[in-house]
């Protein structure tokens, strides 16, 4: 083992493995692999609390090494299994992760079914799901049905959040009544007539989705709401905003927001959103709909921020917001921002900490930086499995 990789292992603690491509700089998948394998090997034989692996570079990690460093970390009664890959060479996810006992939270965002898989465009969850002791599930391009999801609900009696993001979801109902926050991040198939049944849901997240499509049983009261709407119109009832009354913060864009909060629509006329203290609207015309806006703020007498998102075609926001001032709104509670604006942020802040990242540990251990920083990284097609470990040759029922 080379004097970098124990300087490594002095700095995580025995019970937290933390494994970011950019701490490793031009390191080739290869010697990442090895790097990992050993750090297994040495490590003292005590149960692990996080095992946090991310990996983005285009040459993807060999399925048998992957599966052999998650099965070290099940066997180790792991807590926390937070796995981000840009691709996967396999379709189906290893089945011995979903019936770990000790697990608590899961994050699984792989990129994925293969490409030379035409059957699935989603990587596809195991039949058996046993996982008593999840809190929190996070799934990115997972195929997700009605069985699987309520065996998630149904035998993990603590799940509080589920994060959906990007997966083909074949739902019609989602039911718990343990579950508090929950996230439907766009789906690629959409939905249709989702019928959501979670009572003490405290927090609702919705990306992409057409709020005609869902409902809701025995109504929640939201204290927490971002959604991002796409679709021409909405139902004439309240029965959406009506789970929004109570919410503290909410974060409202698309034009169904604009719909139902126009005054031909039967939003109650009393002061509705009594709890309501941050407030964002945005991608739609702000200034042509100004009553809108207003109509909102009137009905939210504890306001104290309040951001406004306008796109090209609002040339008009200072009028806006001006309009909102002369309506009694104080211009100490406004921000004005632009999509454009919160795109170039978040991506300078990315690349900042791409930058920062890699020569910070670098710097404090010389030895991460790969011998010949001109190389290119290995062919994906090539063999990149340990040949040293016996381990890896049976692995097909993990």
């Amino acid at each position: 083992m080379e004097k970098g990789d124990e300087q490594a292992m002095k700095i995580d603690s025995d019970q937290i493995i933390h494994l970011d491509y950019r701490d490793f700089g031009r390191w080739k998948v290869e010697k990442f692999a090895r790097y990992v394998s050993n750090l297994l090997l040495a490590r003292r034989n005590v149960d692990l609390h996080t095992f946090y692996l991310h990996w983005d570079p285009h040459v993807p990690l060999n399925c048998n090494d992957l599966r052999l460093w998650i099965r070290y970390a099940v066997n180790h009664n792991v807590k926390v299994l937070d796995v981000k890959l840009r691709m996967y060479d396999k379709t189906n996810l290893p089945p011995g992760i979903f019936i770990c006992r000790s697990l608590q939270e899961l994050n699984l965002q792989w990129g994925g079914a293969p490409y030379r898989d035409y059957e699935h465009k989603g990587l596809v969850l195991p039949d058996i799901i046993k996982l008593p002791s999840l809190k929190k599930l996070t799934l990115r391009d997972v195929e997700v049905d009605e069985l699987s999801l309520s065996s998630f609900t149904d035998r993990s009696p603590g799940l509080e959040d589920l994060h959906l993001i990007d997966s083909v979801t074949y739902l019609k109902r989602i039911a718990s009544k343990a579950l508090k926050r929950l996230t439907l991040d766009g789906s690629m198939y959409g939905f249709e007539s989702l019928v959501i049944f979670a009572p003490h849901l405290i927090s609702f997240e919705c990306t992409g989705c057409s709020l005609n499509d869902i409902s809701w049983r025995d109504q929640p009261s939201l204290e927490r709401a971002r959604i991002d709407t796409w679709g021409r119109t909405f139902c004439d009832e309240s029965r959406f905003t009506e789970v929004l009354v109570h919410a503290k913060e909410l974060a409202l864009f698309g034009s169904e927001i604009k719909v139902c909060l126009s005054e031909d629509k039967p939003l109650p006329t009393c002061s509705v959103f009594q709890n309501l203290r941050t407030l964002e609207l945005g991608k739609w015309d702000l200034t042509k709909d100004f009553y809108a806006v207003l109509r909102f703020l009137q009905l939210s007498p504890r306001l104290e921020e309040l951001t406004l998102m306008h796109g090209p075609g609002d040339v008009g926001i200072d009028k806006l917001v001006n309009a909102l001032v002369a309506n009694g709104i104080s211009s100490d509670k406004i921000t004005v921002t632009s999509c454009e604006d919160i795109k170039n942020k978040a991506h300078a802040e990315k690349i900042r900490a791409e930058e920062e990242q890699p020569k910070k540990r670098v710097k404090e251990n010389p030895e991460w930086e790969d011998d010949d920083p001109d190389s290119e990284q290995s062919d994906p097609d090539s063999e990149q499995s340990n040949p040293d470990s016996d381990e890896c040759d049976d692995l097909d029922d993990f």
